[in-house]
C-alpha cells in the first residue's frame, strides 16, 4: 500500500518523502506491461515472446554481465544511482551488504522491487538525485550505469557532468569507488550508420550533437572521459570495454587484455532500431584492434574510479544463452602469486556440475593427440582453475593468410594435418548410443570412425601453436564418452575459421566450397550440420529458446555494397 512516505513490497523497501508524485521519463506502456509480469512473476515469460527494445533492455538478466563480475564484499554498502527497472540491483543485492536505489520514476522503482522482493537489502527512494543527495550518507560503490549522460536531466547546474562527478565522490567512503557504464560518441557502430543510442540520429555523437537542440544527454569520447575525470580529481580509474556494448555485454575486455583479430563479429546483434551499414565491421574491428586502436573506438566503456590496487580481473565472457545447468563465465585474472590464471565458474547452482566435469574432461582425451597438450586445472570452491596459455591462437594466426584464400585453405590444411589428426591406435569403428541421440539428434550413421573420448571444441579460439611441433588446447567443456565421428572436430574447426573470415573468403569460397576444399564431402556436411543443430539445442534449449536476443533483432542494411 502506497502512502506518502513509503510502501513495503516484500522485502525492499520504497521510499516516497523525496517524489513529486510523476515520473519525469517513461518508455510509454510497455512499462505497464512490464510491471504486470513482475508482479506475476512472469518477466521471463515475457521476455521470451517479446519483440520491444525496452523489454529486453530492462528485463534480460544479460545486463547484469556488466557489473557480475565485479568484486564487491558482503561488507560493502552500494548507491545505485538511477536504478530504473533493476537491471544490475539484483547482482548488486547478492554481493552487497546493502543496496540504495536512487530513480525518478516511482513505476520502474516498482518493477525493481517486485524483481526482487525476495531480497532483504535493497532500499529505492523515488525522487530526483538532486533533491535526494544532501541526505545520502556515505557507499563503499557508487554506480552510474547508464546514468552520467543523463545528468543535465537530474541537475540545475552550468556543468551537469562534472558535478554529477562531484557528488557521488562527495559520498564516498575513504576507499570507495565509483563506477560509470556509458556509451562511446567516438564508438565503431556509430561510423558504421548506427543511430545515436539517446537521439536515435545518424552520427549525432560523431557530430558532437550538434543537431539535438534539447541537449538533456550527451555521451562522450575516451579522451574526453579521462579529462573529466582528472578535472574532478578522479586520476586513478581503469577503463574496461564491454563488447558488443555495456547494455548487453557478452565480454568485457580491460587494457591489460584487448580483444585480438579474429573477436569483433557484431553483424546480427542490432537490437535497438533498424540500421544501416556503412562498410563490414569485420574487417574494420580487425584492423582497429591490428592497429591498437580498439580503446578509442569501443561501443561503450566501464570506468572504475578507485584508490585501490588494480583490479586483477583483466577479461571476463559469460555464457548466459544457455541452459541453466550449463551457464557459466569464464574469467581471466592474476592470482595471489601473480601467475595469470583462467577461472570458470558456474552463475547457478544447476550448473555446479558442469563445472566440476571439467576438472575430468581436462585429463580424459589429449592422450590420443601426438602433437596436443591440453591444459589441465583442479577445482577449487566449485571453480575450475588454470594456468593461463601462452601462444598464437589459431584465429589470430591465420589472420596473416586473410587476403589470400589459396594460402589460408593450404595453411589450415597443414595445420590439420600437423595437430589435429589423431593417433590411429585410439580411432576404431563405432555406432550410434542412446547418449549420442540425446545430444546429437537421432540420425542414422552407421557405423562410422571415433576416437574413445571426444573433445568436439577444438575450434580456432581455443587452440593455440606454441611451436612447430606442439599446440595447446585450453577448452575442454565439451568432452564426451560415447562415440562421434572424429571428422565432425574438423568440420566444426572449418565451420568456425570460416565464419569468422567469411569476409575475406567469400569472394573465392562459399562455406560449402570451403569445406570440400577442406576435405569434406557434401553428405559430411549435411550430416554434421544436423548434428550441430541438435547439440546447438541441447545446450541452448529446444530450438535455442534461451537465445531470446535473437527475437529483437532488427533490421540490417548494407549501403551500396553486401558485404555479408
Amino acid at each position: 500500500m502506497m502512502n506518502s512516505v513509503g510502501e513495503q513490497i516484500g522485502g525492499v523497501k520504497l521510499n516516497y518523502s523525496y517524489y513529486s508524485g510523476r515520473d519525469i521519463y517513461s518508455d510509454g506502456m510497455i512499462e505497464d506491461t512490464i510491471l504486470d509480469a513482475c508482479i506475476n512473476e512472469k518477466q521471463e515469460e515475457l521476455l521470451k515472446i517479446s519483440h520491444d527494445w525496452a523489454v529486453l533492455y530492462h528485463l534480460s538478466s544479460i545486463r547484469e554481465n556488466i557489473i557480475e563480475w565485479y568484486p564487491i564484499s558482503k561488507e560493502e554498502k552500494v548507491l545505485e544511482i538511477g536504478s530504473g527497472c533493476g537491471a544490475i540491483t539484483g547482482a548488486l543485492s547478492k554481493k552487497a551488504e546493502k543496496v540504495t536505489c536512487v530513480d525518478l520514476s516511482r513505476k520502474r522503482s516498482l518493477i525493481n522491487a517486485y524483481r526482487h522482493k525476495d531480497a532483504k537489502n535493497i532500499e529505492i527512494i523515488v525522487g530526483n538525485f538532486q533533491d535526494i543527495e544532501p541526505d545520502l550518507e556515505k557507499y563503499d560503490v557508487i554506480t552510474l550505469i547508464g546514468v552520467w549522460e543523463y545528468s543535465e536531466l537530474y541537475l540545475d547546474s552550468k556543468e551537469p557532468f562534472d558535478e554529477m562527478l562531484q557528488l557521488a565522490k562527495k559520498h564516498l567512503t575513504e576507499n570507495g569507488r565509483i563506477i560509470i557504464a556509458i556509451e562511446n560518441k567516438m564508438g565503431l557502430k556509430y561510423w558504421n550508420g548506427a543511430q545515436e543510442d539517446h537521439t536515435g540520429k545518424q552520427y549525432s555523437g560523431l557530430n558532437d550533437y550538434i543537431d539535438d537542440k534539447n541537449r538533456h544527454v550527451r555521451t562522450f569520447s575516451k579522451p574526453e572521459i579521462e579529462k573529466m575525470l582528472t578535472k574532478n580529481g578522479l586520476d586513478k580509474y581503469q577503463f574496461y570495454y564491454p563488447l558488443p556494448d555495456y547494455k548487453l555485454p557478452d565480454c568485457i575486455y580491460s587494457d591489460e587484455y584487448l580483444p585480438q583479430v579474429g573477436e569483433i563479429r557484431l553483424f546480427g546483434k542490432n537490437y535497438m532500431l533498424p540500421r544501416l551499414y556503412n562498410f563490414n565491421d569485420a574487417i574494420v574491428g580487425d584492423q582497429i584492434c591490428s592497429d591498437g586502436m580498439f580503446p578509442y573506438l569501443s561501443n561503450s566503456y566501464l570506468i572504475v574510479c578507485d584508490n585501490y590496487e588494480k583490479n586483477p580481473i583483466q577479461f571476463v565472457k559469460y555464457n548466459r544463452e544457455r541452459c541453466e545447468e550449463y551457464r557459466i563465465k569464464t574469467i581471466i585474472n592474476f592470482d595471489e602469486q601473480e601467475n595469470k590464471t583462467v577461472i570458470k565458474q558456474s552463475l547457478n547452482s544447476k550448473a555446479d556440475r558442469h563445472i566440476s566435469n571439467l576438472g575430468k574432461n581436462s585429463l580424459s582425451w589429449s592422450y590420443q593427440y601426438k602433437s596436443i597438450e591440453c591444459v589441465g586445472g583442479e577445482i577449487v570452491n566449485n571453480k575450475f582453475i588454470s594456468p593461463f596459455a601462452d601462444g598464437v591462437s589459431i584465429d589470430k594466426w591465420m589472420y596473416q593468410f586473410k587476403n589470400s584464400p589459396l594460402k589460408f585453405v593450404a595453411e589450415l590444411k597443414k595445420i590439420i594435418e600437423k595437430f589435429l589428426m589423431p593417433d590411429e591406435r585410439y580411432l576404431s569403428e563405432k555406432g550410434v548410443t542412446p547418449d549420442f541421440t540425446k545430444v546429437f539428434g537421432d540420425i542414422p550413421l552407421g557405423t562410422f570412425t571415433s576416437l574413445n573420448v571426444t573433445n568436439i571444441d577444438l575450434i580456432a579460439s581455443n587452440l593455440k601453436i606454441i611451436n612447430d611441433t606442439t599446440m595447446i588446447a585450453f577448452d575442454s567443456e565439451w568432452v564426451f564418452n560415447f562415440p562421434i565421428p572424429y571428422r565432425y572436430v574438423t568440420w566444426r574447426l572449418c565451420r568456425d575459421i570460416y565464419d569468422q573470415y567469411k569476409a575475406y573468403l567469400k569472394n573465392t569460397y562459399c562455406k560449402n566450397d570451403f569445406i570440400k576444399e577442406m576435405g569434406l564431402s557434401d553428405a559430411d556436411n549435411e550430416i554434421f550440420s544436423y548434428m550441430e543443430g541438435s547439440f546447438n539445442s541441447y545446450v541452448m534449449g529446444y530450438a535455442g529458446q534461451e537465445r531470446y536476443r535473437q527475437n529483437y533483432r532488427k533490421t540490417e542494411m548494407m549501403q551500396n555494397i553486401v558485404y555479408y
